[in-house]
């Protein structure tokens, strides 16, 4: 069992992950010029580079910060699936340093909330709590199904149908969630916009 990496200052964990962010732009032939590289290190608390405040002025006249955001949060997704499937020593690193920058006000914890990473074990956690959800009420609708169980009996028309379109809801959701995991998140979402489409297209021929 390896021992997790420490950080004991907030630039040991930020330029772990710069060099990341940059070993990842570099993989993906993204240029990075230095105004940008050097925003990552943006904060209003803790150390930063010398020549911020003149950073800080390039940036807002030469860079639209919507998709400088987007961008960098894009690096930061793929760098820390690359190191989750290669490295896991460098994949708990991460997770070391963005605790760690927490207890401080940094621009770079902004990409990173973007990404929406999540732990390894979380990860795991949550998916099979997911799947768990679903294996359990399409159990509920195959059985209801199969031996034709009337639930208005005990609930109710009224409740019956809500129940029905509760089951429907919560299976849709957590497809949805499982999807993410099992194709991407932006495959899921083309997925999803096409299937709409599909019922819309649907519903307006009948």
């Amino acid at each position: 069992m390896h021992k997790m990496k420490e950080f004991h200052s907030g630039r040991e964990a930020k330029e772990f992950l710069i060099s990341r962010i940059v070993l990842e732009a570099q993989r993906e032939n993204i240029p990075l010029s230095e105004v940008e590289r050097k925003m990552l290190y943006f904060t209003e608390s803790g150390w930063t580079l010398p020549d911020m405040t003149a950073v800080s002025e390039d940036f807002d006249r030469d860079y639209s910060r919507n998709k400088y955001e987007k961008k960098i949060a894009k690096l930061i997704g793929k760098a820390a699936k690359h190191d989750y499937k290669e490295s896991r020593e460098n994949y708990d690193a991460w997770w070391s340093a963005i605790r760690f920058l927490k207890r401080e006000d940094h621009y770079i914890s902004v990409m990173i909330r973007i990404a929406d990473l999540r732990p390894a074990g979380d990860q795991l956690r949550l998916f099979g709590t997911a799947l768990a959800i679903v294996i359990c009420f399409t159990l509920v609708l195959f059985l209801s199904i199969k031996y034709q169980i009337d639930w208005s009996k005990y609930l109710g028309t009224k409740y019956d149908r809500a129940f029905f379109f509760w089951i429907t809801g919560v299976c849709a959701a957590t497809t949805y969630f499982l999807l993410r995991f099992i194709i991407g998140r932006n495959k899921r979402d083309d997925l999803y916009v096409k299937a709409v489409k599909a019922i819309v297209r649907f519903f307006h021929r009948a």
